[in-house]
This record gives structure tokens, sequence and C-alpha cells, in this order.
């Protein structure tokens, strides 16, 4: 049996641009692909009514767009929530869910870069493609920052089942305390410089400890200051990276948002 690509579509410009890239990767992949669409359920409309004209617009949608995709496709409609994603992907046994960064109408099948797509990370259990530029990338360079823990090897090893061919950057901060800090406890000049390159060479270490976990050639990129979205991006951005693999907890914290919100790459997101 194919892998398969999910991806979810509202009919809007942001979400074509993640069907045209879901289409790219699965015939790059060779994966399956599965197209959902999700019209909201309303007490005031009727679901089967509401299911048949969803499923002729999907219909119609990809024989427009996609007169020959060159990928295999299936078509499915549900009537209700985020939530009917969620359980497809689980279902169907999807190894990535790809979605748009923004949608144009308001309803529950919009992606939005908020609250709506908050839900989904929290709810999907498999990984989400969010895609943040027109661009289609073969993934070559994928950006991804490390603790370098157990956590961190199941996010590369799941990273690299999804694209096996892309090179993993990953990105570690030194963790050094302010040195007014060290100060403040009594340290002098030369304990502070002695306590960063005992830190400096730690990190070292564990980063060829970490990287033999790897079978393919891999890369780490060891940083020191305080860790904030905007470097992380800004490295990001002279290692060539085209997308930031990005693994966040159930609650979804702020660095991550901050990070898929304000990156130009597209983003691999997902709660471990």
């Amino acid at each position: 049996m194919k892998d398969r690509i999910v991806v979810a579509t509202d009919f809007s410009d942001k979400s074509l641009v993640a069907l045209t890239k879901a289409i790219y990767l699965a015939k790059k992949l060779q994966y399956t692909l599965d197209v959902v669409h999700i019209v909201e359920y309303s007490i005031f409309h009727d679901p089967k009514k509401d299911k048949k004209a969803g499923k002729n617009a999907l219909a119609k949608f990809i024989e427009d767009k996609f007169p020959n995709p060159e990928v295999e496709i299936q078509q499915f409609c549900y009537v209700g929530s985020i939530k009917n994603l969620c359980e497809h992907a689980d279902e169907r046994g999807c190894r990535l869910l790809c979605i748009g960064a923004t949608g144009e109408n308001h309803n529950i099948s919009e992606i939005l870069l908020g609250s709506t797509t908050k839900q989904i990370i929290k709810k999907s259990n498999t990984p989400i493609l969010v895609a943040k530029n027109e661009s289609l990338s073969d993934y070559v360079n994928i950006f991804s920052p490390t603790d370098f823990s157990d956590l961190s090897i199941k996010v590369a090893k799941t990273t690299k089942k999804i694209f096996p061919n892309a090179k993993i950057i990953f990105y570690h901060m030194i963790n050094r305390p302010f040195e007014m800090r060290l100060g403040h406890y009594g340290a002098n000049d030369d304990e502070i410089e002695k306590y960063n390159q005992k830190s400096e060479q730690k990190a070292k270490e564990q980063s060829r400890k970490f990287l033999k976990n790897f079978k393919d050639k891999n890369e780490v990129v060891l940083d020191s200051g305080i860790l904030s979205y905007t470097r992380l991006l800004s490295v990001a951005e002279s290692k060539n990276a085209s997308l930031i693999a990005l693994p966040t907890s159930g609650k979804v914290s702020f660095f991550a948002i901050d990070v898929l919100e304000n990156s130009q790459s597209d983003v691999l997101i997902w709660k471990v």
C-alpha cells in the first residue's frame, strides 16, 4: 500500500497553494493523495444536501484546477468540523496532513494561523505541513531545533520517513546563564569564560553523539545567546532551509506559533 498525503481545501487561494504543493509532493514521493473538503455543520441546513453540494463543488474544483494531476487522488467531503479532518488522517493512515497558511471564507473549514490552526495541531496525530509560499520545493534542507533528547531523535526520524532524501540541519542553542547573573553570584571573568567554554564543549560532544543516531549526512548548528523565533528564522534562512520541522506540545507553545506565523518557509509541525 502506498503512503498517503491528505490535504484540506476550502477552495480559497491559499488552500489552492496547499493542494498544488500536496500534488507535487505526492508525485515526487510516489504517495497517493486524499483531498478533503469540510462543510460546517449547521442545524439550519440539511446535512445530506450540504454533503452532496460539497462533493459536487470539490469535484468541479479539482477538475477545473487539476485536469491532469498525474497522481492518484481520492475525494472526500464531510459535514462537521476540524475533528473530521483529523479523524480522516488517522483512519486512512496518512503520513502527512497539508493545509494552507490562511483561508478566505469565514467558516470552520478555513485554515487560519490562529485558533483554527491551533485546534488542528492539538487534535491531529499526523504531522502537519503548513504551506507558507507558492514555491514547489523538494525540501532538500530541513531546519529543526533540537535539545538532543530522545524526543528530538523521534522528531527527526519521523521527518526523515516523510522526506527520506532531505538533509536535516539541527539547531541547538547552548544554555549559558547571563554573565551578569554569574557575576552576581561571585564568579569572576576567568570563571565565567571557563564556564562558557565548558558549556560549548559539552554541546559539541552532545551533537556528535546525537548525529550517530542517523545514517545520512546531517548537520548541527550550535548557537549561543537567547533563543527567539527571530534568531531561529534568521539562521534557517542563512542555511537555505526550505522547510522548518517544529515539534510542539499539545498546548501549542507561543514559540511554535511565533515561528509558524513569521516563517517565510513552509513549516512541518505536530504535537509530540
